[in-house]
């Protein structure tokens, strides 16, 4: 190795030494602040945060792996889109990308912070009725995506007065995931359980029973539908954007064995603290055209506003089958 490219490499260790340690401030002081302020003003700051992730392609897990894979893999992602674009217009999607994603972290800050009270959420006419009377007589599993504010839509969901369960991952207690950002997890999923009418967030790497035992109760189990199917998993095929593609086919399974409804719900961000939910609409999971009218729901948003989805990095892992 010479000289020059040892300098390079001890000054890209400093520079990744640096990122960590403000990336930690950032989860563990910085945010929960930023949830403490009025609204009025939080929001604006949160949404400057959000630009400068865009900048530097800032996330959590770039950060913990030491390299902009995110920004990377996402540009990639949008050239599978069947909407189509420009290099220009992918990085603008990628700079919204993560803004949407900073957003999300703010939000799920306000909750722990106990201000959900605080946002108001415009429901589609009907929507949440039909969630709690289909509680009533069957389980319902909801698919949603990795997309606008989602998470704050499942504290919306239960002012229908139904039982939101929500399945979550362990991911996020990688060794490699820095301390403040596992402690924002934890405290977000321990926060949201306060509105889910005696709901609760499990992680799927503890087992399925629990999601069982849930629709068997009747109530409404949430579940992150863009995630590609994994060797030797449970997959299916659905048409989404544009394409046959395989996607992980366990909650499908869950909803199925426990006859179970099955819909998806979107959360969409208005501006200030102002959101609308919407939620597709919910057939049988037994019907083929049930799953199938999600991902429609799903591909109608995400080509319409490509930048709030950020798992648009895992698109070309969703492999394209037929």
């Amino acid at each position: 190795m010479t000289l020059l490219e040892v300098v390079l490499d001890r000054g890209q260790t400093i520079a990744w030494w640096v990122i960590r340690q403000l990336h930690a401030f950032d989860f563990k002081h910085f945010l929960p602040l930023l949830a403490k302020l009025p609204l009025i003003i939080a929001y604006p700051v949160s949404a400057f945060r959000g630009y400068i992730n865009g900048l530097t392609g800032r996330d959590w897990r770039s950060v913990a792996l030491g390299f902009r894979h995110i920004r990377r893999q996402s540009l990639e992602g949008y050239k599978h889109l069947p909407t189509g674009g420009s290099a220009a217009l992918y990085k603008r999607w990628s700079n919204e990308r993560f803004a949407a994603e900073a957003r999300e972290e703010f939000e799920a800050r306000l909750v722990v912070a106990h201000r959900v009270e605080e946002l108001k959420c415009t429901f589609k006419p009907t929507d949440a009725d039909q969630i709690c009377r289909l509680n009533n007589s069957r389980g319902l599993l909801l698919l949603t995506l990795h997309f606008d504010s989602f998470f704050v839509g499942a504290a919306f969901l239960a002012r229908s007065g139904a039982t939101i369960n929500f399945m979550s991952s362990s991911v996020t207690h990688d060794p490699r995931v820095d301390a403040a950002v596992q402690d924002h997890f934890d405290s977000k999923y321990r926060g949201l359980e306060r509105y889910l009418n005696d709901g609760s967030i499990v992680n799927m790497e503890d087992g399925l029973r629990p999601f069982y035992r849930m629709l068997e109760r009747h109530e409404t189990l949430i579940v992150l539908g863009d995630a590609p199917a994994v060797p030797n998993g449970v997959s299916m095929t659905v048409e989404f954007l544009g394409h046959h593609r395989k996607m992980a086919g366990g909650a499908l399974r869950l909803a199925e064995r426990t006859g179970s409804d099955i819909g998806g719900y979107l959360c969409h961000h208005r501006g200030g603290g102002h959101y609308e939910l919407e939620v597709c609409r919910i057939g049988p999971a037994s019907d083929p055209a049930s799953i199938q009218h999600v991902y429609d729901f799903f591909s109608d948003a995400i080509t319409k506003d490509p930048g709030l989805w950020w798992a648009v990095d895992l698109l070309p892992d969703m492999t394209k089958s037929g």
